[in-house]
């Protein structure tokens, strides 16, 4: 049976194997980092050694780049027991308000899921990441219904959250549960949520969480992007 014949069968049948062994066969040779400065290999250890991490910098860096590809590195791991990729983001339009959604939650969440479903297509395709979704191996999830509910077993990517309140960061921070990882970053730059931005919950948790082990802090700045040069000379101006 030809790969996409199993995928069919995966999604369609639910046969009964295991997770890592579909997560295989969705991912398979589709994962390969390659950093481009050195503090994006810090970035990239610091996932690896820690359970959260906490990532600020400017547009361009590789925040969210590494974020997803190494979520999706260590979900593919044969030799751990991760089984999820949960994805938040906080339900915050920068300026054009695009008013009521309809449909499910998960409808409602996908416009503000967009740029990180972009970066899942552009390393795994499309189709394999739409697979996943309907699998329920990527999982979108939004912070107000986090109250009540451990994270176990699970690779969670928090972005946007320099637009998360103190006090929904504290929720989501506290619903760590066994075996799993929070990637957590943000622009302190592009508040959109606050006035003043010592009202992020982004920059209130580096604060605090400063010198805890298994907490790690990674700090880029203009001087990192690594994307087209011309997005720094416009942070440059603004």
């Amino acid at each position: 049976m030809s790969k996409n014949g199993i995928l069919s069968k995966v999604v369609n049948e639910k046969l009964n194997i295991s997770l890592k062994k579909t997560i295989d066969i969705l991912l398979k040779n589709k994962i390969k980092l390659k950093c481009k400065n050195t503090k994006q290999k810090n970035f990239s250890k610091f996932i690896d050694n820690n359970q959260i991490i906490l990532c600020t910098g400017p547009a361009g860096v590789g925040k969210s780049y590494i974020s997803v590809i190494k979520a999706l590195e260590l979900l593919k791991n044969p030799n751990n027991d991760f089984n999820k990729i949960i994805i938040i983001t906080p339900v915050v339009e920068s300026e054009e308000k695009i008013g009521y959604l309809k449909g499910s939650l998960t409808d409602k969440l996908d416009p503000y899921l967009f740029s990180t479903y972009y970066l899942f297509d552009k390393i795994i395709g499309e189709d394999a990441r739409k697979q996943l979704v309907e699998l329920e191996i990527i999982k979108p999830l939004a912070i107000a219904y986090l109250r009540g509910v451990n994270i176990d077993n699970s690779i969670v990517i928090f972005e946007e959250a320099q637009n998360s309140t103190k006090r929904a960061m504290k929720t989501f921070l506290t619903r760590i549960g066994f075996n799993s990882k929070f990637i957590i970053s943000g622009d302190i730059e592009q508040i959109d949520r606050f006035k003043n931005e010592d009202d992020s919950g982004l920059k209130d948790a580096i604060n605090k969480l400063k010198n805890i082990n298994d907490v790690a802090i990674m700090e880029f700045d203009n001087n990192d992007i690594v994307r087209n040069p011309l997005i720094t000379e416009i942070l440059n101006k603004y």
